[in-house]
């Protein structure tokens, strides 16, 4: 059983929708923390029936992704960002038991449909990532590559988040980055999973 990781910060807009989707088709989680930073105290007090709420204040991504990496207490956890989906079931001890027996991985995420254009262009998220030079291998079921260290929905093994989170622009591409440099991959689950319904209206990437 793993701790749950939720990125808030649009209010009610998509939160409902990917809260009643997870108690639909996601099982094998422990605890939820959730950390919002839409500024909005009144929604803060309704996000706390689900679980514990850290506030961030607008403070931008970055800064959220400081406090989620703190609340995973150096432990595998999953991340899951407001406007995601299932659209399967979904037992997060599956992707436990893959990082497991693959110390290598970082993470072992689920793949959304194309959002993007260039996802569309090509069919999507791989093939547009392998259009732009990146390889991909599947390995027992999973598919192993450097290309990117993605927040879509995702398993993070206890080591990743202990490192923390850094600072400054493209924060998520400097992990990315960082991690290739200690010698690990990450993997993708075969098939689409989980919808991705929002655009990115944030800051502080």
């Amino acid at each position: 059983m793993t701790r749950l990781l939720i990125g808030t910060y649009r209010q009610r807009q998509h939160i409902e929708d990917c809260l009643r989707s997870m108690d639909e088709h996601l099982k094998g989680v422990t605890d939820i923390v959730i950390v919002d930073d839409s500024g909005d105290t009144d929604h803060c007090a309704w996000l706390a029936q689900y679980g514990k709420v850290i506030q961030v204040g607008r403070q931008g991504y970055t800064v959220a992704m400081r406090h989620l990496s703190e609340a995973a207490e150096r432990e595998a956890a999953f991340i899951l960002e407001e406007d995601f989906t299932f659209t399967q079931d979904m037992h997060i001890d599956e992707l436990v038991e893959i990082l497991w027996h693959r110390p290598y991985l970082a993470q072992i995420a689920l793949l959304r449909g194309p959002h993007f254009p260039i996802e569309h262009q090509f069919g999507g998220l791989i093939e547009a990532l392998q259009y732009k030079g990146n390889e991909f291998k599947t390995v027992a079921g999973v598919i192993e590559h450097v290309a990117t260290f993605t927040m879509n929905p995702a398993l993070i093994r206890g080591e990743v988040w202990a490192a923390g989170w850094p600072i400054g622009r493209l924060s998520e591409e400097r992990k990315r980055d960082q991690l290739r440099g200690k010698g690990y991959r990450f993997g993708f689950l075969p098939g689409i999973r989980v919808e991705h319904h929002g655009t990115r209206q944030g800051h502080g990437y």
